[in-house]
């Protein structure tokens, strides 16, 4: 009887390892889920997905110390504690339950507008006006803090005269030096100067810059569609190439991925938490059926 409560201590706390795992790993997609530009994005048609990533930080945090409390309760054979640890697990189960079935079917529905034509539905209008912000703030804060001189002419003064275009093509420091030294000599700039003052309000969506760069590079058409939007604020521009209309696919892509990360997250913490349940019974039901067959 001893040996095999022992046993049944040690696999809780391994079951509790393997939680605290699925607990980090959900506190890591959700600080990089808030750090990057995408939530604002998908937030345009499936608004609870703010309060899901805060929510994804949170309980990370309360399952690694929920995993630790478990582990010393089994551990010190606090039964009372096995019992308040297998019911809060109990409805942390629940939730990510509900969690796992949401990211599922998030993928489900981005799976389906890739099929369709845009709009596939009203919501997609509000995620192009969504993605074409995040995109362009991106790209804004990259041409204007680390891009070329001529790059941040081509998106903020696309219609520049030639001949004035190429006296700033060797120059270095960037933007600043552009503005600093040539805007009081040359009128035609101003635009780039005020759509950089404009970028630099926003912060460097650094995670959104990297995925453009390998599933959706900048092209002319863009640059100047998110030249108009930072220096008017219009995102209904006719000006350029929305950057919506050449990313959908590979926007969508990645909503999938994202979903699919949530939901296979959610489904081992939820694993982890059913486990958990099963053997803290099993301890408290051997816990008692040795204390009666000592008083016998």
């Amino acid at each position: 009887m001893g040996l095999g409560k022992c046993i049944s201590e040690l696999v809780l706390i391994a079951i509790n390892c393997i939680l605290a795992l699925g607990g980090a790993l959900v506190l890591y997609l959700g600080i990089y889920l808030r750090q990057t530009g995408w939530i604002e994005v998908i937030q345009g048609y499936w608004s609870p997905v703010d309060g899901i990533v805060t929510a994804l930080i949170v309980i990370g945090s309360v399952i690694i110390g929920l995993a630790v409390l478990g582990s010393i309760a089994a551990f010190c054979r606090w039964h009372l504690g096995l019992c308040i640890y297998a019911a809060v697990v109990l409805l942390v189960f629940i939730l990510f339950l509900v969690v796992a079935v949401a990211a599922f079917l998030l993928r489900n529905e981005a799976s389906d507008w890739e099929d369709l034509t845009y709009p596939a539905s009203s919501d997609e209008e509000s995620v192009k006006e969504k993605f074409d912000q995040a995109y362009c703030y991106a790209q804004g804060a990259y041409i204007c803090n680390q891009a070329s001189v001529s790059d941040a002419l081509a998106m903020f003064a696309p219609t520049l005269d030639a001949s004035i275009a190429s006296l700033f093509q060797n120059i270095t420091g960037g933007v600043n030096v552009l503005c600093d030294d040539y805007l009081k000599d040359y009128d035609g700039i101003s635009g780039v100067c005020d759509g950089c003052e404009q970028a630099r309000q926003f912060k460097s969506f650094s995670s959104v810059v990297d995925w453009a760069n390998d599933k959706c590079p900048r092209t002319a058409g863009t640059l100047v569609f998110c030249g108009v939007f930072l220096s008017t604020g219009n995102s209904n521009s006719s000006s350029g190439t929305a950057p919506y209309s050449e990313c959908r696919t590979e926007f969508l892509n990645l909503v999938e991925k994202y979903a699919l990360w949530v939901g296979v997250s959610s489904l081992i913490v939820c694993a982890g938490a059913l486990m958990v349940i099963t053997f803290s019974c099993l301890l408290r039901l051997r816990s008692r059926r040795h204390s009666a067959h000592e008083r016998f």
